[in-house]
C-alpha cells in the first residue's frame, strides 16, 4: 500500500544530547522550531503531527557521564520513528581523546539502530574556545561522524551550519550566548530550522522511493526484492542502472 493510502500516524523523534539539545539557557529546545517546521511541510501527507521528547542534560558526557546509559533508558520506554543525537562538547572540554568519543557516540547510535529507529546524528558545533587542539580534536570527531555508515543512519553537519569563528562578529549576538559554547533563542530556532530542513529533504527522497518502489511493483516479494537491491546500491553496486529507475544512495545525502 502506498503512502498516499496508508492512515496517518504521528511520527516520534527523540532530541538526545546535552544542553545545546536541552535549549540551554535559554530554555528554548530546538525541537520546538523543528516540529513547526516539520508539520509546515508534511502534515496530512507523510504524519499526522510531530511528536517529539527533548532528553539534554547539560554538562553531560559521552563517554564518563549518564550518556549511554539516558539513551537506554529512553529507548526502553518507548519507540522512536527518529533520534536526532549531539554530542562529544563536554568531552572535547575535558580533554577526553577523539577515538572514545567517536567509540561512545557509536555506541549510543547503535541503540536506536538496533530497534529499527532512525539515526540523524550531528556534528559538534564550533566555540569560541580555540586553544589544546581543540579544533583539530572537534575536526576528528565530526569527520568521523560525516563518514559513518550504516542502514538508517544519517548525519548532518551542524558545525558548518551554525559557526562561531565563520560567523560575522556582529552577527555572532543574534545566534550566540556570550559564552560562546551556548545558542542564544535565535541560535536554537536557527538550530531547529536547519536540522528539520535536512529531515524534510530526507524523508522527501524516502517517500519518492517508496512511490517508486509501489509503482513496479505490487506484489511483496516483489518490492522485498527491489529494497535489498537498494541497499547493495547503498553500497555502490551499479545493477540498479540497468532495472530502468534510479534511486539516490543515502551517501549522497551527505
Amino acid at each position: 500500500m502506498s503512502t498516499s493510502n496508508k492512515a496517518k500516524l504521528p511520527v516520534s523523534i527523540l532530541c538526545f544530547g546535552n544542553s545545546l539539545t536541552a535549549g540551554y539557557p535559554a530554555g528554548q529546545p530546538y525541537a520546538i522550531r523543528l516540529k513547526d517546521k516539520l508539520e509546515d511541510a508534511f502534515r496530512g501527507h507523510l504524519f499526522s503531527e510531530v511528536e517529539y521528547e527533548v532528553d539534554g542534560l547539560p554538562g553531560d558526557l559521552v563517554t564518563r557521564g549518564q550518556y549511554i546509559e539516558r539513551m537506554r533508558g529512553d529507548w526502553k520506554r518507548d519507540f522512536y520513528d527518529w533520534t536526532i543525537v549531539l554530542g562529544g562538547t563536554n568531552d572535547l572540554g575535558w580533554g577526553v581523546k577523539t577515538d572514545d568519543i567517536i567509540a561512545g557516540l557509536e555506541k549510543a547510535w547503535d541503540i536506536p539502530l538496533s530497534k529499527g529507529g532512525k539515526v540523524l546524528a550531528l556534528t559538534i558545533p564550533d566555540t569560541k574556545y580555540q586553544g589544546s587542539n581543540l579544533g583539530e580534536r572537534r575536526d576528528a570527531v565530526n569527520k568521523a561522524i560525516k563518514e559513518y555508515k550504516k542502514p538508517n543512519f544519517f548525519s548532518f553537519d551542524l558545525n558548518a551550519t551554525i559557526p562561531y569563528h565563520n560567523m560575522e562578529p556582529s552577527e555572532r549576538p543574534k545566534y550566540w550566548e556570550e559564552d560562546g559554547v551556548h545558542l542564544s533563542a535565535g541560535g536554537y530556532d536557527l538550530m531547529g530550522e536547519k536540522v528539520a530542513e535536512e529531515l524534510i529533504r530526507i524523508m522527501r527522497l524516502a517517500d519518492a522511493q517508496e512511490h517508486d518502489i509501489n509503482s513496479i511493483a505490487s506484489d511483496p516479494r516483489q518490492r522485498k526484492a527491489i529494497e535489498d537491491m537498494i541497499f547493495e546500491e547503498e553500497r555502490g553496486n551499479p545493477r540498479l542502472l540497468s532495472q530502468g529507475y534510479i534511486v539516490v544512495r543515502k551517501t549522497d545525502l551527505d
